[in-house]
């Protein structure tokens, strides 16, 4: 069955059909829809705070340089030699005066304009052979790439989302840790169950007793409502903005943000409640409230006020992906003096190696043949639009190719 009559087959409030997660050919089809043109999270403008400086965000087959040129601005190229294709870049990270290819040694600037080829007769056009160059964005320190030559437009989210984020400081924070987790399972698996709280209770004990599972539980109004003025006291944004799938401004540009409240006796999200880390930016207190934000489709974060926690997921093949977290710390933060490693992570790597555990399951269950994709409960909401915000990207792309 063709990408576009699977999509047409999709029952309103239902999860997807088998083919979505199992077949190579759908796999295809989001490697170059969504992994070809989404905005991705590539890194952090700490990782890169001097010229020269790089790192490489690989993507199944596509691999991007992001470096720091001698202005001080931020560039992201293909990492591909112009001459034969080679990669430039072998090393995650590292500090170059120019990049060079260390299969020819080709040399290319870091505006990605061609230095030297050795040998390359006259008559060619060596201004033709520049790196070819990947639109990048940053939005309050973190550094978003697209490999589209037309990426949706990152202008509505910026503007949206930057009042929110703003307080935060991002931009003044550094990695503290960041982690993969290998999972046996579709890509969309993984992203679908970090949409969705339902599995919470009976799967993240750990989670469930400072994070509310259910935001219709009548302790949660109550909660919020004393959060507010927390929150409007320690400078922490309150918003609520929603622009995901139906609601977005068009497909690829999905932005959100909500503050919500933790449980009484929690100010952040520790194993006793009790902070973390240095307050960021310029929050002024602990309003005992996490955030959740999107930026783009693959992009999900949790701030809360002395630390965020960032999500990466990687696609490796039609059955296995990856989740990748990012812990950032205020950037004046030293481990062992502002903060303990083991209590900064401890929350999301309990919550992700469960959360490993039942998407691998969930796998299991969606490659049988007895697989039929049930219908979504309210709680489900956001699984539903990404849901469609999926297919509505998948669908814009196969009708143009």
């Amino acid at each position: 069955m063709h990408v576009t009559d699977l999509i047409d087959a999709q029952q309103d409030g239902h999860a997807m059909a088998q083919a979505f997660y199992t077949s190579p050919a759908v796999f295809e089809a989001d490697r170059r829809a969504i992994f070809g043109r989404e905005w991705m999270l590539a890194g952090h403008v700490s990782e890169i705070p001097d010229p020269g400086d790089y790192l490489v965000f690989d993507i199944l087959k596509d691999s991007v340089i992001v470096c720091r040129d001698h202005d001080g601005d931020v560039r992201a190229f293909a990492n591909v030699c112009r001459h034969r294709g080679s990669r430039l870049c072998i090393e995650a990270r590292g500090n170059v005066r120019r990049l060079t290819c260390p299969y020819h040694a080709w040399v290319f600037n870091l505006d990605g304009s061609l230095f030297s080829a050795r040998m390359l007769e006259e008559h060619h056009d060596r201004s033709a052979l520049g790196l070819f160059p990947v639109a990048v964005e940053i939005l309050e320190g973190l550094i978003y790439v697209s490999l589209a030559d037309d990426p949706p437009d990152f202008a509505p989210m910026r503007t949206h989302l930057t009042p929110c984020l703003a307080p935060f400081d991002l931009a003044n924070t550094k990695v503290a840790h960041r982690e993969i987790y290998p999972v046996a399972a579709n890509w969309k698996l993984l992203l679908e169950n970090y949409n969705e709280c339902y599995h919470c209770t009976p799967a993240h004990p750990e989670f469930s007793r400072s994070h509310a599972t259910h935001m219709s539980d009548e302790r949660v109004t109550p909660l919020n409502e004393a959060m507010a003025a927390r929150s409007a006291a320690c400078n922490v944004p309150t918003d609520f903005i929603d622009r995901v799938g139906k609601h977005a401004p068009a497909p690829g540009a999905d932005y959100a943000y909500n503050r919500y409240a933790l449980y009484d006796g929690f100010l952040t999200g520790s194993e006793d409640g009790a902070p973390l880390a240095p307050l960021l930016g310029q929050i002024t207190g602990h309003d005992g409230g996490a955030s959740d934000v999107y930026v783009g489709l693959l992009n999900p974060m949790l701030l809360y006020c002395d630390h965020a926690v960032l999500y990466r997921f990687l696609p490796v093949d039609t059955d296995t992906c990856a989740q990748e977290i990012i812990w950032l710390v205020h950037a004046d933060a030293q481990e062992g003096r502002d903060y303990e490693l083991g209590r900064l992570t401890w929350l999301w790597d309990v919550t992700t190696k469960a959360d490993k555990r039942i998407v691998e399951d969930n796998a299991r269950g969606v490659a049988s043949r007895h697989y039929m994709p049930g219908p979504l409960v309210p709680m489900e909401c956001y699984v539903a639009r990404f849901i469609d915000a999926y297919q509505t990207t998948l669908r814009q792309h196969e009708a143009l190719t």
